[in-house]
């Protein structure tokens, strides 16, 4: 089924909480309502525009978007065995991406546990590869459905036509942007034991006897209530900064940059990629930067942890959070000589 509505606030569709307005919305809740949905949004934005959005979790919205916004809202997921232990769900864009989480650590299957408490649906995980603590959800995407709306046709892409990467998958390619609407994702998870405990304060699980993905979910949640905000108390769009990643010649330099601070290079976190790339939290560039809890305007940095931009007074606006962003991300590249880029999307 098809609903439309005109001229709607899209506070309740942003988890920024931005006071922002939409001409025209188009959602539908089921696969092959695709065609005459993308159809329906055409015959009416005109010149203005079409954009697909999904939970509204990691996009800022501008004061007014005068074209039309599809929201496939498709719920539900079937599973099916492979063999093996390993299982393969394929799941509606429209479902929230920690309820599916929950529900299949609940079944005691690994893969997503380290996901868990990530706002937003799996359609945006699965265009945005959404990830958390070492685990990246593309990691699991065996292939999504889409309806393609250049070739007006139903695609299914596979993993290898995804191109994931980093926050990055076919779906952020320039050309493609606003063509394909997701529909339906195909996961892979597995009932064998394979916990991914590298990230921090996950190390103290290892080893430990009888460890189910749900005792895995609840330290992440646990570790995520500890230092992000709740996205139904305070505005965010989640980590709002890419982390930065250099190559080997750029990271010497800036160890020499660094240690001509008086900062002891020992100190900086880092992470050496395949090939020798590096890549550095962008948290700690704005911490040194003295950003964590201040605020410009109506914006401001979450005061537990500085790669979150909140709605600090709750009325924020769009040029709020992005003159903040500008002010953070001019300091970090003057003093350590890093351009840092966002991972949220503008609207």
């Amino acid at each position: 089924m098809i609903h439309t509505r005109e001229k709607i606030g899209l506070r309740p569709y942003n988890t920024m909480r931005l006071n922002s307005r939409c001409a025209n919305w188009v959602e539908f809740d089921a696969p092959e309502d695709a065609p005459a949905a993308s159809a329906l949004a055409e015959s009416i934005s005109g010149e203005n525009g079409i954009a697909i959005i999904g939970g509204g979790s990691n996009i800022i919205f501008g004061e007014a978007y005068p074209g039309v916004l599809i929201h496939p809202a498709i719920m539900g997921w079937d599973a099916v065995a492979l063999g093996g232990g390993e299982m393969e769900v394929v799941v509606g864009a429209g479902v929230v991406l920690d309820d599916l989480v929950a529900n299949i650590c609940a079944a005691g299957l690994w893969g997503l546990e380290n996901l868990s408490g990530i706002p937003g649906t799996v359609g945006g995980a699965a265009v945005q590869c959404a990830g958390a603590y070492g685990v990246e959800f593309g990691e699991c995407v065996k292939y999504v459905k889409v309806w393609d709306r250049v070739e007006n046709k139903f695609l299914t892409l596979s993993h290898d036509e995804l191109d994931y990467g980093y926050r990055y998958s076919v779906f952020k390619h320039p050309e493609n942007s606003g063509r394909y609407i997701v529909l339906q994702v195909a996961i892979t998870v597995s009932k064998n034991s394979e916990p991914k405990l590298e990230y921090g304060p996950l190390k103290k699980l290892a080893g430990k006897s009888g460890l189910t993905p749900v005792d895995v979910r609840n330290e992440v949640l646990e570790i995520r209530d500890s230092k992000l905000p709740r996205t139904d108390e305070t505005g965010s769009a989640g980590s709002y900064f890419k982390n930065p990643v250099v190559s080997s010649t750029e990271w010497d330099a800036f160890c020499e940059r660094v240690k001509g601070m008086g900062i002891d290079i020992e100190s900086v976190p880092h992470f050496i990629l395949n090939g020798g790339s590096v890549k550095i939290p962008a948290a700690w560039l704005i911490d040194k930067c003295g950003w964590k809890g201040r605020t410009l305007g109506n914006a401001g940095v979450w005061h537990k942890q500085p790669l979150i931009l909140i709605n600090a007074t709750g009325n924020a606006t769009s040029d709020d959070i992005l003159a903040l962003e500008k002010a953070i991300v001019a300091d970090v590249q003057q003093r350590f000589g890093i351009g840092l880029k966002p991972e949220v999307v503008r609207l």
